[in-house]
């Protein structure tokens, strides 16, 4: 466009130009700079990854649109399903657990970020004596001893964990760099990202149900190691939301007990069944007045999803604000769909219990 306006006020043969000539060029000038900033907003695909009880790091390795899939390893963020993850321009972003390997020891972060990045290749050949770079420095790949085909590379300080090993000629990605417990022994391990390589792919396309994640996440928590806590809390307080105060799958997990229970309550007509998850006397009176309430019109009801909107911590408390979908049948057999928005409040004691202390219709 700019050059297209040079050449139209050199055609001209005029030394002054015209209003509409100066609008042009003005207006060529604005789109250049917009795809100054477009080129800008590419990013690499070397990220920092923030779990609860450490910093480490992750690589890209798929772009869908505006989602952003990267892989880290699984024991620095099994604490929580969520983590932080910044960029090589400093921007932070939110990212969720989109699945979880306790064999691999590795997890799949999804992130929404409308950006355009690089993705590099797979690394298939051999990784015995590969030259690489782990974290920008230059290193050797060698092989274990023992039977189990493992590699490492000589560290005189710890890497940050989940650190991509890329090789060093093309850039190409050759896996993911953590520690291994062998023989209760902590040792510096390679994953060869071309072993599960298809795994991976099925991982994004299928996703993780909250209880599997959540029962993985368990599996590796023996393998967390605790980071430096201070760097971490810094990034908090720059992001301005500590996402680490609770644990969304547990909460989504026990509003999935409490509607199992409350359909149960139902059926029986007795809401005794729900006095192991209720942790206020009220509210067992509320709930006792619904079920004697759809025991009165012969009701059944059956939820079928529900999605949290909002949570918030509270004085020790947890504010739940989530969206019900469920079925309701009458004594004639006739069924209704329906949804409510409700806010449920809830503590988690020393038991590690959740216990619902308040419930309130939104609408």
């Amino acid at each position: 466009m700019l050059v297209l306006g040079a050449t139209a006020i050199l055609l001209t043969g005029c030394s002054n130009q015209t209003v509409a000539e100066l609008f042009e060029a003005k207006k060529a000038e604005t789109k250049s700079e917009k795809a100054v900033t477009k080129q800008e907003e590419k990013i690499v695909p070397e990220v920092k990854v923030v779990g609860e009880n450490g910093i480490g790091a992750g690589l890209i390795i798929r772009q869908d649109q505006d989602k952003l899939y990267i892989v880290t390893n699984g024991a620095l963020v099994a604490s929580k399903p969520i983590a932080l993850v910044e960029f090589a321009n400093n921007k932070l972003k939110e990212a969720t657990v989109h699945y979880m390997s306790t064999a691999h020891n590795i997890a799949i972060l999804q992130v929404s970020y409308k950006t355009s990045v690089k993705v590099p290749t797979v690394y298939k050949g051999d990784l015995n004596k590969l030259s690489v770079y782990v974290d920008g420095l230059p290193h050797i790949v060698h092989k274990y001893s023992d039977k189990v085909a493992a590699y490492y590379i000589d560290v005189e300080q710890p890497l940050p964990l989940g650190s991509p090993v890329l090789e060093a000629e093309n850039g190409e990605f050759v896996g993911i760099y953590f520690n291994r417990q062998q023989n209760e022994v902590s040792q510096p391990y390679i994953l060869p990202f071309k072993d599960i390589a298809q795994l991976v792919d099925e991982w994004i396309e299928e996703g993780m149900r909250v209880s599997d994640r959540l029962s993985q996440s368990k599996n590796l928590y023996p393998y967390i190691e605790q980071g430096d806590q201070a760097a971490v809390t810094q990034v908090i307080e720059k992001y301005g939301k500590n996402i680490f105060a609770y644990n969304e799958d547990e909460i989504k997990q026990f509003l999935d007990v409490f509607h199992k229970h409350l359909k149960a309550a139902v059926d029986i007509q007795d809401a005794s069944v729900m006095e192991s998850i209720v942790g206020a006397d009220d509210l067992q009176d509320t709930l006792k007045n619904m079920v004697s309430y759809y025991a009165s019109k012969q009701a059944k009801i059956n939820f079928s999803k529900t999605t949290i909107k909002n949570i918030k911590v509270i004085n020790q408390r947890l504010v739940v604000r989530a969206k019900t979908e469920y079925l309701l049948t009458n004594s004639a057999g006739q069924e209704a769909l329906a949804n409510s928005k409700m806010l449920y409040e809830m503590i988690k004691n020393e038991q590690g219990e959740y216990k619902l202390i308040r419930l309130t219709t939104e609408e």
